[in-house]
Formats: structure tokens, sequence, C-alpha cells
């Protein structure tokens, strides 16, 4: 007598084929990426990037990005540049949380939009354009100073990651 007996179980055999194909499609949606791997661009892309450069802006959140943008870019010079891409850095802070008994708000969030087109600098004409857009949080106290400096320090971290952004679409847009 053996000790595994063989079962026809409709619904077994069924649910082996169910498994079978869930284990199928979810291992080819996986990419395998090393994990202390190296994410730069290509050699070609980064070649492309180095030479765009950014336009001047107006304001002091729209330069964090675009000094964060520059340094993404090209390290900050864009010797040959071929492309300009021409920025328009919006940005507002909501306060939130507010606190009956203090009377005061307890949280705030600043919000960065940031608009681009990106040109070719020998025809004039606009390879593409988009928005990004980057919130960073902050917690108010009852400091003037502190809430002043949280809410520059959110406005500084939304730059950046709305930067980091922008670098991307830019690197897929002249890739295309």
């Amino acid at each position: 007598m053996s000790l595994f007996k063989n079962y026809s179980n409709p619904v077994s055999g069924i649910l082996k084929i169910a498994v079978a194909i869930f284990l199928v499609t979810a291992i080819s949606a996986c990419q395998f990426r090393p994990l202390h791997g190296n994410n730069s661009l290509d050699a070609e892309s980064a070649s492309n990037l180095s030479n765009v450069t950014v336009s001047r802006v107006d304001t002091r959140v729209g330069q964090q990005v675009r000094n964060h943008l520059l340094f993404l870019l090209n390290g900050g010079f864009a010797a040959n540049a071929t492309h300009e891409a021409r920025l328009s850095v919006t940005w507002f802070n909501k306060q939130l949380a507010a606190v009956p008994v203090l009377g005061d708000t307890t949280a705030g969030t600043v919000t960065v939009i940031a608009r681009y087109d990106l040109v070719d600098t020998d025809t004039g004409k606009s390879i593409s354009s988009g928005t990004r857009q980057a919130i960073a949080s902050y917690d108010r106290t009852g400091q003037v100073f502190a809430n002043n400096r949280a809410e520059r320090d959110a406005e500084n971290r939304a730059a950046r990651e709305v930067a980091e952004s922008l670098r991307l679409a830019i690197a897929s847009d002249l890739n295309r």
C-alpha cells in the first residue's frame, strides 16, 4: 500500500493550472535588475543630456529647480548646447490640520509645478513639452522662524524632486 494516494480531483487539477498560469504571468512581468547595480543612463543618453541648457527663471523656487536640473543634466555647464529647456515654475503653500484650541495650523504642504518646453536651438522648434509636479509636507509649530524655515525646506525638497522628474522626462524626449 502506498503512502501517497493519487486522487483524481478535477478542482485540484484546475487549481494547479491556475497557479501555474499565475506564476508564469507574474514572473514574466518582473524585470531583473541587480540590487546594487548602476541605474545611470547609458552613454548616449548622458551625452544628449549634457547638451541641454535651461532657461533663466525669476523666482527663488524656480531657481532651485533650475540649479538642480542643470546639475543633473550636465554638471552645471552645457558646452555645446543643442537644446534648451524653457521652464515656468509655480508653487503654492497649503496649511492643513487647523487646531481650534490653538487657533493655528499644525501641518502644511508645498506644491511645486514646473512646465517645460524642450526646444531645438538650431531650428527654434519645440520638440516636446510637459508638466511635472511634486508635493512636500512640513510641520508647523508656534515659532514663526521655525515655520518659515520649514516651509522653505519643503519648497527646496519639492523643487529637487521636480528637477529629477524633469531630467527623466527630458531624457525620454531626447531618446525618441
